[in-house]
C-alpha cells in the first residue's frame, strides 16, 4: 500500500533519502502510525522506486583486446593482419569482420577511438581503469561499482548494490572495495546460472532468524568491549545479506524464467548468459552490474601475446551476439535511456603483429565504447592514424571516463568519502566529461 500522505521527495537518481524520509516520518509519527519504518516503506514502495535511477552495466574484455580486431580495423595497413572490414549500420563506419552482430546495432554505441593511458602492465593498467587513480601503495582505492554502491547507499534495496558475474583470469590483479571496505564489495557469480554456494538457505527463514539473534547477542558482548565500529560494519552486512537470501527477488538469478529463444539469442557461454542476468539484475534496480569475459575456450583471455589467429576470432564471436542483444534487449524493454553499458578491457594490443598473431599490451591508442544512459549514440570520437600507432584527435584519458560515468549517472564526481585516517579522497581527481556523448 502506498502511503500518499508521506509526500516524500526524491534525490536526483530518483530514489529517497534516508534523511527525507526521517523528516517526513515525523508527521506520521505524530498522526500515531509509530511501527512503520524506513525499511517497510522502501520495501513497499520498491517496484516504484527502482525504475527511476540510472544503471550501469560494464562488460570487461579482461586481458585487452585488439582494436584491430575488434572496432579499429586499419584497411590498407600491414599492421592490421587478416581480419577484414565490414560496414555497419552507421554508414562510413566499419569493424572487424569477427564482429557481424554488433555491426548492425553500431547505431546504439558511441564508440572511443582514441583511448590514451599511461600504464601499459596488466595490475597496473586495471588498477587504473577500474578506479580512476594510478595505483598508489599507500590508499587502496576502491573499483568503479563500490563507488557507486556508496554513493547510493541511501538506497536500500534487497539485492546488492553491485554484482560482478564471471571471474579475473589472475585473481592478484583483481580490484576490490579498498578503503571504502566490505560493505561495499561486489557480490560475485562465477557462472551465470550458479548461485555461489550457501546463498540458498538450508533451513527455514524463521530458523536463520533465531540464529542471527544469537549472533547478535555475541556482537553485542564484544562491542562493549570496544569493538563497536566492527560490529556495526558486521551488522549492516548481515542486515542486507539477510534481506537478500529471504528476498522473493531471488528469483532474478533464475535464467529459466527466460525463454530459450531468448538465451540462444545472447550465446549460450557464461558471458553471454551473464549479460542476459544483467539485464534481469538492473531490471529489478541493482546499479552497477559487472560482466567479465575470459572466453570459454583456451586459457589467454583477450591477452594474447600468443595464437591471436585462434584465440581472437573465439572471443569475438562468444562477446558479439551477447553484446549485440543486451542493447537490443534493453531497448526493446524501455530500459536502454536508464541503463549505460560501457564495453572496454584495460588496454589494447601493439600495432607490431607477430607471426601467429599475437600482440603485446598497448595503451597508447585503443577503444571505448559507450551505450544508453543518455549518450548520444552512432557516432565515433577520436581517432588514430593509419597505422593505429598515434591518436590524432581527441585523446581520452582513464579519469576523463571515471567523470563521464558519474556525471551520466548522476553522482558528483568530486564528492569526497573519508578514510580510516580522516583523509578525504574525491570519487575522480582530474578528469573532464566527454562532452561529445551528450
Amino acid at each position: 500500500m502506498i502511503h500518499p500522505e508521506l509526500n516524500l521527495g526524491v534525490n536526483r537518481e530518483g530514489v529517497v533519502d534516508r534523511r527525507l524520509f526521517l523528516k517526513a516520518a515525523s508527521g506520521l509519527t505524530a498522526a500515531g502510525v509509530t511501527t512503520f519504518g524506513w525499511r517497510d516503506y522502501l520495501m513497499l514502495q520498491a517496484e516504484e522506486l527502482r525504475k527511476q535511477g540510472k544503471s550501469m552495466i560494464l562488460l570487461w574484455m579482461d586481458g585487452g583486446p585488439s582494436q584491430y580486431d575488434t572496432f579499429n580495423p586499419k584497411v590498407g595497413s600491414e599492421k592490421q593482419g587478416p581480419a577484414k572490414a565490414i560496414s555497419t549500420n552507421v554508414p562510413g563506419v566499419e569493424f572487424a569482420d569477427f564482429w557481424p552482430k554488433t555491426a548492425q546495432v553500431m547505431d546504439k554505441i558511441a564508440l572511443i577511438r582514441s583511448m590514451r593511458t599511461p600504464e601499459a602492465v596488466h595490475d597496473r593498467a586495471i588498477h587504473h581503469l577500474r578506479t580512476g587513480y594510478r595505483p598508489n601503495p599507500a590508499i587502496q582505492y576502491p573499483t568503479f561499482g563500490s563507488a557507486v554502491a556508496w554513493a547510493r547507499r541511501d538506497f536500500v534495496t534487497e539485492l546488492p548494490p553491485f554484482v560482478r558475474i564471471g571471474k579475473p583470469r589472475i585473481k592478484t590483479r583483481d580490484v576490490s572495495a579498498g578503503i571504502l571496505g566490505s560493505s561495499y564489495s561486489s557480490f560475485n557469480i562465477e557462472k551465470a546460472d550458479e548461485l555461489p554456494p550457501n546463498v540458498v538457505p538450508q533451513v527455514d527463514p524463521d530458523v536463520v532468524r533465531r540464529r542471527l539473534s544469537l549472533t547478535d547477542q555475541l556482537d553485542q558482548q564484544f562491542a562493549k568491549s570496544g569493538g563497536e565500529a566492527q560490529v556495526a560494519e558486521k551488522q549492516g552486512v548481515y542486515e542486507r545479506a539477510t534481506r537478500f537470501v529471504l528476498s522473493p527477488k531471488m528469483k532474478t538469478f533464475d535464467l529459466d524464467n527466460e525463454s530459450d529463444t531468448l538465451r540462444d539469442r545472447y550465446g549460450r557461454t557464461n558471458f553471454g548468459q551473464g549479460c542476459l542476468l544483467a539485464r534481469r539484475l538492473v531490471e529489478e534496480g541493482v546499479g552497477f552490474v559487472e560482466v567479465i569475459s575470459t572466453g570459454d575456450k583456451n586459457d589467454a583471455g583477450w591477452d594474447t601475446h600468443k595464437k591471436g589467429f585462434r584465440d581472437q576470432p573465439n572471443l569475438c564471436a562468444e562477446v558479439d551476439p551477447a553484446y549485440s542483444t543486451l542493447l537490443l534487449d534493453l531497448e526493446e524493454r524501455g530500459m536502454l535511456d536508464d541503463t549505460l553499458v560501457v564495453w572496454m578491457g584495460e588496454f589494447g594490443r601493439t600495432p607490431k603483429l607477430k607471426e601467429d598473431g599475437g600482440r603485446d599490451h598497448y595503451s597508447k591508442g585503443w577503444i571505448t565504447c559507450f551505450s544508453g544512459g543518455g549518450v548520444k549514440m552512432g557516432q565515433v570520437i577520436g581517432a588514430t592514424d593509419k597505422d593505429g600507432i598515434d591518436v590524432t584527435e581527441r585523446p581520452i584519458s582513464a579519469e576523463d571516463l571515471f567523470v563521464t560515468y558519474c556525471e551520466l549517472l548522476g553522482i558528483d564526481p568530486r564528492e569526497e568519502y573519508i578514510t580510516a585516517d580522516g583523509r578525504p579522497i574525491k570519487l575522480v581527481d582530474g578528469g573532464e566529461m566527454i562532452k561529445e556523448l551528450i
